[in-house]
């Protein structure tokens, strides 16, 4: 199968491109000389041979590591999976766009500016997003509003989207000190941190998603769990919501005393919910219900385990060179306040 290649000496050129202009890069080329400065890649995507889904995730990709432009051919014409496929990824994707669209070949650009976004801006949105999928699976679990589920799929597709963008920021600053100055990540050291954040973030919200679609599908039947048991569940929807507030305050301020006390109060909370899971299985006579409440109990652990990974880049970053520096080689402690229930906007 050949999904990615480079250039041979009898490969025409590709559209737009001038064979002068172009030289050799590995599984994609380099176009020198654009108008802002800055090299632009082009990478052709031979899809004659591979599956509709590998082409998707190799745009996907193409986005993350700063591909400017990528072109998708094959051998006799795209197929109408394959056209299906792309046109899906380039929706979901901020800043992508198909710019030609042939039945020989989709040519997409990225015009998404590296240095637009603070990266610290972008995750502060992503928690108010996330915050806002706890709210409505907790109002909707306690008969509040359940119409407002119906916006998760917007919320989560959002969040998917900021993703990326945070994914594809972060690996153009590795390579451009002018791209990490903007973002506002300067050091390398804080570079990887941001990109375990940015995911387990991402993960936290796919298993928010989770959540919300087994409140749903099974809504009437979870409202008729023992009351207690019910209860339990919202309380447990609610702290999710509250030990992810935390745990970006601690982030952003570098507080190191409310990383540990956060991860101390997780420890605890997983301990207890595996209870909750065990007693919802004793104690709910419906088998359906009590397999969709079980799962909800579930994605919330691992909800809490994906923050116990932000509170762990929290400590850690406190004692990198870079902050050890500055700090004269001194730790700094920030004293928790009594109530720090959202994400400040910057680090």
């Amino acid at each position: 199968m050949s999904a990615v290649r480079g250039r041979g000496s009898a490969d025409p050129p590709f559209p737009g491109e001038s064979t002068a202009v172009a030289r050799e890069l590995g599984r994609g080329r380099l176009v020198e000389g654009l108008p802002n400065g800055r090299p632009q890649r082009i990478l052709h995507l031979d899809a004659t041979d591979a599956p509709p889904s590998l082409i998707g995730r190799l745009l996907v990709g193409s986005y993350i590591t700063g591909q400017d432009q990528v072109v998708v051919t094959g051998r006799g014409g795209l197929s109408p999976a394959h056209r299906s496929e792309i046109h899906r990824v380039v929706d979901r994707l901020l800043g992508m766009t198909v710019v030609d669209d042939r039945p020989s070949a989709i040519e997409i650009q990225n015009f998404v500016d590296p240095c637009k976004y603070e990266l610290p801006r972008l995750l502060h949105r992503v928690v108010e997003m996330l915050q806002d999928e706890l709210v409505s699976c907790h109002d909707a679990l306690t008969g509040r509003r359940p119409a407002s589920l119906e916006a998760l799929d917007l919320i989560e597709e959002e969040v998917d989207r900021l993703y990326l963008l945070m994914a594809r920021q972060l690996l153009l600053s590795s390579e451009d000190s002018r791209v990490a100055h903007d973002i506002d990540v300067e050091s390398h050291h804080y570079q990887i941190g941001y990109r375990l954040v940015a995911k387990a973030l991402e993960v936290t919200g796919d298993l928010i998603h989770g959540i919300g679609t087994e409140l749903r599908q099974n809504l009437v039947g979870l409202r008729r769990m023992p009351e207690a048991l019910g209860q339990e569940l919202a309380l447990r929807i609610r702290r999710l919501g509250d030990v992810l507030g935390r745990t970006m305050s601690a982030f952003v301020s570098l507080s190191v005393l409310d990383a540990d006390a956060t991860l101390n109060r997780i420890s605890e909370a997983l301990r207890t919910d595996a209870c909750l899971g065990q007693l919802i299985a004793r104690s709910t006579p419906e088998r359906p219900v009590a397999v969709s409440a079980q799962r909800i109990v579930c994605n919330l652990m691992m909800g809490l385990e994906m923050l116990v990974i932000v509170n762990e880049v929290t400590i850690n970053r406190s004692v990198e060179p870079e902050p050890a520096t500055r700090g004269g080689s001194r730790v700094s402690l920030v004293v928790p306040r009594e109530s720090r229930s959202r994400p400040t906007p910057s680090a």
